[in-house]
């Protein structure tokens, strides 16, 4: 006998001489999974007694239905009187019931085999050795018994324990492989894009569709990648202008060899490249701390803002974007950075639902101040010198 099981698709060849005749359940050792493999009509016909025959005829139309094949004829009971008994009790119940009608003659004698079915002893377990049948491990398929059985990919394992077979295919994810974050800024989820791909698609979100960025980007979703990605571009924009400078050409060329930079140890062999990687960084998150405070102090003061000083530091960080663009020299990074400020601008109108209005005057105000500061500073030292 093959016995098959309906939830893993597990198959074994039994010899149904070892089965014990009234054995009706069976174990998968495959997945433990419980299940009736055949169903034994335990209420011999006898003379007179009712509904006999058409508890045979209902048993075999349910095996017919499970797809069993042909019955299993079970050896004579010793117990079919008692139970013979017992159905003709339960068909005069069941006609006290008022309101009660049976709607085929015999139907009644099939509910204590029913009941007596599903208290069944649960036969042995078939072992759980590997079946090849036509050169397909059938340790691997899924499908119930009866009808077709799925392909694999209908019905996937619950675990990767199954081995390759059993997963259908599909790739399982390694031991300890950091697990996607689900954000919609691909720098956020660098698990599933990748450092290189996560960065270039979010430069390149920001570059073309700025505002369906900000209207995905998470308001309150951390600050440290956000920084980073502030910081990586700024510091690639200053990196390639110190090389053009080295070239000379940019606009500092001329300061990078002056004996005036030599002296004070700032030239190109002194210590520039450590102000560069060192120093510049704490300026960058200084100013970016700065700027976030008095932009949202400036749209609080608007009645904007409602996203949160979060949310703000997040459009600061962001729209550094268009830095990337200092890989040309002397027009690289003024476009940037008029670039920068159109995408801070804009994140700030999208992110606070603000007006453009409100998010022009939190933009300029802290530029024009700046402005006017190092104009003044530049002043004094003229007239200093």
């Amino acid at each position: 006998m093959r016995i098959l099981c309906p939830l893993c698709g597990f198959a074994r060849e039994v010899d149904e001489s070892k089965i014990p005749p009234r054995a009706q359940m069976a174990t998968c050792p495959k997945c433990a999974h419980k299940f009736r493999f055949r169903v034994v009509d335990d209420l011999e016909p006898e003379a007179g007694a009712p509904g006999a025959p058409h508890a045979g005829q209902a048993a075999a139309a349910r095996q017919g239905e499970q797809g069993l094949g042909t019955p299993v004829d079970a050896p004579a009971d010793p117990m079919a009187a008692q139970r013979a008994a017992a159905a003709a009790a339960w068909k005069r119940l069941q006609d006290s019931r008022p309101g009660k009608s049976l709607d085929a003659p015999g139907a009644d004698a099939l509910r204590p085999d029913q009941d007596d079915q599903a208290q069944a002893t649960p036969g042995p377990e078939f072992p759980a050795s590997p079946k090849r049948e036509g050169g397909v491990d059938t340790t691997g398929s899924f499908g119930p018994s009866s009808g077709p059985a799925p392909g694999p990919a209908s019905e996937a394992p619950s675990s990767p324990s199954f081995g390759p077979s059993g997963a259908g295919g599909q790739s399982w994810p390694e031991p300890g492989a950091p697990k996607s974050t689900g954000s919609p800024v691909p720098f956020e989820d660098l698990p599933r894009h990748g450092f290189f791909s996560g960065l270039w698609a979010t430069i390149r979100t920001l570059l073309t569709k700025p505002g369906e960025f900000f209207r995905a980007m998470p308001v309150a979703d951390g600050m440290a990648k956000p920084l980073i990605f502030h910081v990586l571009l700024a510091e690639f924009m200053v990196a390639c202008q110190y090389v053009w400078s080295l070239a000379g050409i940019g606009a500092t060329a001329q300061y990078i060899g002056s004996p005036e930079l030599m002296q004070m140890g700032l030239g190109a062999s002194g210590a520039a490249p450590v102000l560069l990687l060192v120093v510049y960084p704490l300026l960058l998150v200084l100013r970016l701390m700065l700027m976030t405070g008095v932009v949202h102090l400036l749209l609080r003061l608007l009645r904007s803002g409602g996203a949160g000083a979060e949310a703000t530091f997040r459009v600061l960080c962001y729209s550094a974007a268009p830095l990337a663009l200092g890989i040309f020299p002397v027009l690289g990074p003024l476009v940037g950075g008029i670039w920068s400020i159109v995408l801070t601008i804009l994140g700030l109108k999208v992110v606070h639902r603000t007006s453009m209005a409100a998010s022009m005057f939190a933009v300029f105000v802290p530029i024009l101040l700046l402005l006017a500061a190092l104009v003044g500073l530049m002043q004094g030292l003229v007239q200093a010198g």
